[in-house]
């Protein structure tokens, strides 16, 4: 029987991460809000619409922790029924958060026709009227055309001018369409902002809702990363934190994809104060006041704008770097402290084509000093590289647990939602069956869809079957017509839905949570358990190959007490002292010993765990490795 204490101690935390699925979010409110009754928000995390959810959180828990308030809380319980609402009589609130802007309104017309259309044939018959109806005066012109063709040369000619007048002319507006109207908007339907005056688009409703669970109006300055850090509540008494540690209160963080890096980005960005200036990260970026106008509310750009730093060049890179003369009008972004939570939800929830990328600019270091220009940077879908980032914030051993909520098809004779309850269950490989259909178009298009699948969620789905990772996801399962891309599902659905996340937070608590006695629940006795052997496991693997590369007897290789020398005594051709790769300074005696007491503590470890006489019997399944790999 789970408690109903809407109060968890002030020192019971847990960390939370929502993977992304458009609509499909609407999953997490009640999930949310019922997990928050037992549990504070440590660090939260997502992608897209898990990257909302997580903004929303982490308000709300920033308005408990600051005020004691679980009004927050409250706020994202109501958001299903929110979603509900008739606006304007026909839409509801969640299908009036899209809105295209006026150049891109009739292939987003196309769209809208298309969805919840069952079947290959008729979903694109439901496309080619979706064309016909948007398109109209092309439509007509070429009734027109069959009409006098019809009249000229009989009715075989007024059906092939017909086609051929509604293909040319229909097309031909389609593709200005797209290459034209969707490209300078950023090459997406909708930027996010209002078009209409009869409810508010995604990104000023977000603003106001992310406001609302932290306590304010919209109208106050905007709730920034530094203040979620500095939030009151933590460290727990218990936690004993080196002195100097960087501590965050509330850890908000996600994914959003950077298209000219070709990489993922972590949001907020690293401080670019946390590395000297001769090894600071490129990780640094510009914006044009112009170009993100269209993408914020006033009250947000004004606050961006107003702690944004003109572009300067850095001292020792005049010649090197873009002339701050030319690019007058560049702003370099905001500390992370003073970041915006809104703009990083937005930056992580450009579904491609849906929602318009957002643009900043960076420095191309690839061009010749002197010929270096500012070039931008478009920020797409965090999912297209992590749909589902459980690793966010993980250790090696964990000080509470990090739920994760998935999301997944519905699997024929399975209940909606699951939870494995033991170490042997949930490591089996999830399928993507397309090529048994009757029909060939649907294998096709399910050929293309597992393409397109794995190569966005490879690494997410492999993580997610690993030991002391699958017993903490609950997956949350959806047919084809809930969530995704149904932007108007109807009331019962998007209830449905909703109470099928709050069922996956109450397996949650019930396998972690406390039992009624206030002993610890044997599901988080059991992950514990569980991450630990996976971890002396992994160092047990990688003992051998340590200690041997350690060792004086490597062959074709200089032992490292002589290269610890060596560095220390390195010179230039003038005698000048040098220092070793990845230093600022040359070493000192000081420096090499310490160095030369880790090796010796490391070497110690290795070999402690290589001479163990007999292999822990602990079985990973599957197994994983321990390896040194990019912090994302």
């Amino acid at each position: 029987m789970l408690a109903t204490s809407s109060s968890p101690p002030v020192d019971r935390f847990c960390d939370l991460v929502m993977k992304g699925g458009i609509t499909s979010g609407v999953v997490y409110p009640k999930a949310i809000s019922l997990l928050a009754r037992r549990y504070r928000f440590r660090s939260i995390g997502g992608t897209s619409a898990g990257a909302i959810a997580a903004t929303v959180t982490a308000a709300a828990e920033y308005q408990r922790r600051s005020t004691g308030s679980d009004a927050g809380f409250g706020v994202l319980s109501a958001l299903p029924e929110e979603l509900q609402q008739k606006v304007d009589g026909s839409r509801s609130r969640l299908l009036s958060l899209f809105q295209p802007q006026r150049a891109t309104r009739r292939l987003f017309a196309v769209l809208i026709v298309s969805l919840n259309a069952k079947g290959t044939y008729r979903r694109g018959f439901r496309v080619l009227a979706g064309f016909l109806m948007a398109y109209w005066p092309a439509t007509l012109l070429s009734l027109g055309m069959a009409g006098w063709a019809y009249g000229t040369s009989g009715a075989l000619a007024a059906v092939l001018a017909l086609l051929v007048a509604t293909g040319v002319s229909i097309g031909a507006w389609v593709y200005r369409d797209v290459t034209r109207a969707m490209v300078k908007n950023g090459f997406g339907l909708c930027t996010g902002m209002s078009s209409d005056e009869t409810a508010p688009a995604l990104t000023p409703w977000l603003h106001a809702l992310i406001q609302r669970a932290a306590g304010r109006t919209a109208q106050d300055p905007p709730l920034t990363f530094g203040e979620l850090w500095s939030a009151p509540g933590f460290p727990p008494a218990w936690l004993a934190l080196p002195p100097g540690a960087p501590t965050r209160s509330i850890d908000l963080q996600m994914f959003s994809t950077n298209l000219a890096h070709g990489r993922p980005y972590i949001l907020p960005l690293q401080d670019p104060r946390q590395f000297p200036d001769e090894l600071h990260a490129r990780e640094r970026l510009y914006f044009r006041r112009a170009e993100l106008e269209p993408y914020l509310p006033a009250t947000v750009l004004q606050w961006f704008c107003d702690h944004a730093k003109p572009y300067r060049i850095e001292p020792g890179r005049e010649g090197k770097d873009p002339d701050d003369h030319v690019w007058s009008d560049v702003l370099e972004v905001p500390d992370p402290a003073a970041f915006p939570v809104l703009l990083a939800a937005r930056m992580s929830l450009s579904f491609p084509f849906l929602f318009s990328a957002v643009p900043f600019l960076a420095i191309d270091h690839d061009a010749p000093p002197g010929e270096r220009e500012f070039r931008h940077c478009w920020f797409s879908d965090g999912g297209i590289c992590s749909n589902f980032p459980m690793h966010l914030f993980d250790g090696l051993v964990p000080l509470w647990p990090t739920f994760g909520i998935d999301l997944e098809p519905v699997l024929e004779g399975r209940g909606p939602i699951y939870l494995p309850r033991r170490y042997d269950e949930g490591f089996g490989e999830r399928w993507r069956i397309f090529a048994e259909s009757a029909n060939d178009a649907a294998k096709l298009g399910g050929f293309i869809g597992a393409l397109i699948g794995t190569m966005q969620n490879w690494n997410d789905a492999m993580l997610a079957r690993m030991p002391g990772v699958r017993d903490r996801v609950a997956r949350v399962r959806l047919n084809e017509h809930e969530g995704g891309m149904n932007l108007n599902m109807e009331e019962d659905l998007i209830a449905a839905i909703a109470s099928r996340g709050e069922q996956a937070a109450a397996l949650l608590l019930e396998r972690f949570g406390e039992l009624p006695d206030g002993e610890p629940a044997p599901g988080w006795d059991d992950h514990r358990l569980v991450r630990l052997n996976v971890l002396l496991n992994m160092l047990e693997a990688r003992a051998p190959g340590i200690a041997s590369g350690l060792s004086s007897a490597v062959g074709h290789a200089t032992d490292y007490s002589t290269l610890f020398a060596e560095a220390m005594n390195r010179r230039d051709a003038a005698g000048r002292p040098v220092p070793p790769s990845g230093y600022l300074a040359p070493w000192t005696v000081a420096d090499k010993d310490l160095l030369q007491r880790l090796v010796q503590a490391l070497e110690h470890l290795a070999r402690s765990l290589s001479s163990v006489p007999q292999t822990n019997p602990f079985y990973a399944v599957p197994r994983p490795e321990l390896r040194v790999r990019p912090p994302l």
